[in-house]
C-alpha cells in the first residue's frame, strides 16, 4: 500500500481541564479531502449505511462553489474533525512551547482502491467497536437475496451463483422485497444488543455477503461495484480523519477549484505544466490544488464514535438544526449498545430527545411494530405519505410519559388521569415501590410502555386497518386516507386511556390490551375507517379534528349504525 504523509503545524487548545484535546490548523482543501471520510447516512441498495452525515444537498453545494469562487469572500467557522484511524495520526507536541506541535496524517494514496479490500477493512473496523460481530452469523435468506441481486446486476459475472436456487426470471423489485424479508430477528447475542437501537448489524452483513462473493471470483474480475455498494461509498469509513460538521464547504471549496481549473486560464495553466514535462492529470491535479482554499480545521483527538456522534448532534441540534426525522434517526442508530450507554446521559444533560429518539427508533424497526419501515426517516427516498417522525413522537410520548392524551376539543389529558388513578396498580411496574419511581421504571426507553404501546397500535391495524391496498380508505401505511395519520390514531389513543380511567381499569400484560380493547370496542364495526369521508389533504384542522373525535366518540358508545359521512365535513 502506497502511504502519503501530510504535516501542519498546528496550535493545542484545551477547552477546561481534563478535556479533549482540540488542534487548531489550516489546510488545502484538496489535501483535507484526501484524507478525511464523510460517513453519510443513506441508503444502498435500499440498506441503511451507519454514517450521520446528511445526504449532500446539490443546491448547497453549488451555492458555496460560487461563493468560493470570489476569493474576498471567507468563511469563519472551521471544519469540524475527529480521529477515526488513530494509527495513521501523529501528534508531536512542541517541548518548548506546550500549545504548539506537529500534526502528521497518512493516507494511501493509491486512486483504485479494490473494493474487497475496502469491505474487508470496514468488516475489521465494525468487529473491533463491536466483537459481538465476529461471531455473528450470517442469515442464509438474506445472503441468497444479495447473490441473486447481484446475478441480475451481470448474469456473465455471476453465472455461479445460480446455485442459490433462485427464480432467474425474478425482477430486482422483487429481489429487493426480498431482502427486506430476509432481515434476521434478534435470535443471537449481537442481534439482540444491538438490533433496536443500531443499523451496525445489518451493515456489517451487507459488507459480509458481498465480500464473501467478491472472494468467488478470480482477482482479475473482481468489479469495482457490486449490489449497491462501491469502494468509493466505503472509503469515508477508513480514512484517518472522520468530519463531523462542514462536508459542504469543504466540498464546495474542492469544486470551486475544480471549476477554475476547467475555465479557459486554468486551462492554459494545465497547458503550461504539461509543456514543462507534467504528466496531463498531474498538471491538472497541480492547478486544482494551488487555487484551493486553505480551510480552518479543528481536530479533536478522540476516536470514539460515540463522541462523533455526540459532537454532531449538539451542532445539528443547537447551531444549525436538522429535520427531527434524520436526527432521531442518527440519534438511535449509528452506534451499538454499549457506544450508546455512556453517551446516553450527556445527550440528555445538554437537552437532546435521546430517549424519544430511542423510542421512535424500536418502534419504526422492530419487527414486531407495526410501524415498521412506515414512517420518514429523513433520508432521501422517503415516501411523502409515510407517517411523519414528529407525529410518531407525540403518539409514543402518549403511552411512554403518559401524558398528552386529549380528545380534539376536550382539555382533559386522560393519559396523564390514568397515570395518576391507575399506574401504581399495574403488574408491569411491580418491581418499583413509591409512584414515581413506578413511573420511572415504566417509561424508560425499553419500559413496559412499549409492548403495550405495540399491541394497542398492532390491534387497531388488525382490527381497522388495510395493509396492503394503499389505495383503500382504511389503508395501513398511507397517511392521505382516514386512519393511518395523526387526526385518527391521537383520537384512539385519547379515548383508549379514557375508557380504561372511567372503568378503572389497569395493565398488568401486553395481553390485557387486547382483552381491553374487545370491551372498548364491543360493537364497533371493523368497516368504521373503510369509507369515504370527503375530506382529502384537509383533515388536520381544528374544525376537522373535533369533528372527527366529536364523531368517533359518540359512535364507539353507542355503535348501532355507522356515522353519515357528512358529519366528518364541518
Amino acid at each position: 500500500m502506497a502511504v502519503r504523509e501530510f504535516q501542519y503545524p498546528v496550535y493545542v487548545v484545551e477547552e477546561a481541564r481534563g478535556s479533549q484535546r482540540l488542534l487548531l490548523f489550516s489546510a488545502n482543501a484538496t489535501e483535507i479531502d484526501r484524507w478525511v471520510g464523510v460517513p453519510q447516512r443513506r441508503r444502498l441498495a435500499g440498506e441503511e449505511t451507519v454514517g450521520w452525515q446528511r445526504e449532500e444537498d446539490a443546491s448547497r453545494l453549488r451555492e458555496l462553489s460560487q461563493f468560493f469562487s470570489d476569493s474576498r469572500n471567507v468563511v469563519q467557522n472551521p471544519l469540524l474533525c475527529a480521529l477515526q484511524d488513530s494509527k495513521a495520526i501523529t501528534f508531536e507536541q512542541d517541548p518548548d512551547r506546550p500549545h504548539f506541535g506537529c500534526l502528521t496524517v497518512r493516507v494511501d494514496s493509491s486512486h483504485d482502491v479494490a473494493l474487497l479490500d475496502s469491505l474487508e477493512r470496514l468488516c475489521q473496523h465494525l468487529e473491533e467497536r463491536v466483537p459481538a460481530l465476529i461471531d455473528h452469523e450470517i442469515d442464509s435468506q438474506r445472503r441468497a437475496a444479495i447473490r441473486e441481486l447481484a446475478r441480475l446486476e451481470d448474469e456473465g459475472l455471476y453465472a455461479h451463483l445460480v446455485d442459490t436456487g433462485a427464480d432467474e426470471d425474478t425482477e430486482e423489485a422483487e429481489v429487493s422485497a426480498s431482502l427486506e424479508e430476509a432481515k434476521p430477528e434478534p435470535d443471537d447475542l449481537a442481534s439482540a444488543l444491538l438490533v433496536e437501537e443500531t443499523q451496525i448489524v445489518d451493515f456489517y452483513q451487507e459488507l459480509k455477503i458481498r465480500a464473501e462473493i467478491l472472494r468467488e471470483l478470480p482477482e482479475g474480475q473482481r468489479p469495482d461495484a457490486l449490489a449497491g455498494f462501491t469502494s468509493q461509498a466505503m472509503e469515508s469509513y477508513l480514512r484517518p480523519v472522520v468530519l463531523v460538521d462542514g462536508q459542504h464547504r469543504l466540498h464546495g471549496a474542492v469544486h470551486a477549484a475544480q471549476e477554475y481549473a476547467n475555465s479557459p486560464d486554468g486551462l492554459l495553466q494545465q497547458a503550461a505544466a504539461v509543456d514543462d514535462g507534467l504528466d496531463p492529470d498531474d498538471a491538472e491535479e497541480q492547478v486544482v490544488a494551488s487555487y484551493a482554499r486553505h480551510l480552518p480545521v479543528s481536530l479533536l483527538l478522540d476516536d470514539s464514535p460515540a463522541e462523533h456522534v455526540f459532537q454532531f448532534v449538539v451542532v445539528n441540534q443547537k447551531a444549525t438544526p436538522m429535520r427531527p426525522a434524520l436526527l432521531g434517526t442518527i440519534v438511535s442508530t449509528s452506534l451499538s449498545r454499549d457506544e450508546m450507554t455512556p453517551v446516553a446521559d450527556r445527550l440528555r444533560n445538554a437537552g437532546i430527545p435521546f430517549d424519544d429518539s430511542q423510542a421512535v427508533a424500536f418502534m419504526t424497526r422492530s419487527p414486531r411494530s407495526p410501524f415498521k419501515d412506515l414512517v420518514q426517516t429523513g433520508m432521501t427516498g422517503d415516501g411523502k405519505n409515510l407517517l411523519q417522525w414528529t407525529v410518531l413522537k407525540t403518539l409514543t410520548s402518549i403511552f411512554r410519559e403518559l401524558r398528552g392524551g386529549r380528545i380534539f376539543g376536550s382539555s382533559l389529558d386522560y393519559a396523564d388521569m390514568w397515570r395518576k388513578r391507575h399506574l401504581h396498580q399495574s403488574g408491569l411496574v411491580s418491581e418499583a415501590t413509591d409512584p414515581a419511581e413506578k413511573y420511572h421504571v415504566w417509561s424508560k426507553a425499553d419500559g413496559p410502555w412499549r409492548d403495550i404501546a405495540v399491541e394497542f397500535f398492532s390491534q387497531i391495524r388488525d382490527r381497522f386497518g388495510d395493509p396492503e391496498d394503499l389505495n383503500a380508505h382504511n389503508a395501513w401505511g398511507n397517511t392521505q386516507f382516514n386512519l393511518y395519520n395523526k387526526i385518527s390514531l391521537t383520537i384512539l389513543t385519547a379515548d383508549y386511556f379514557q375508557f380504561l380511567t372511567d372503568r378503572k381499569l389497569t395493565l398488568d400484560s401486553a395481553a390485557d390490551v387486547s382483552k381491553t380493547m374487545d370491551d372498548w370496542l364491543d360493537g364497533v364495526s371493523d368497516q368504521y375507517f373503510n369509507r369515504d369521508w370527503r375530506v382529502g389533504l384537509k383533515k388536520d384542522q381544528k374544525a376537522v379534528r373535533e369533528a372527527w373525535a366529536k364523531v368517533w366518540v359518540e359512535y364507539r358508545k353507542n355503535p348501532e349504525r355507522l356515522p353519515r359521512v357528512e358529519n366528518y365535513t364541518p
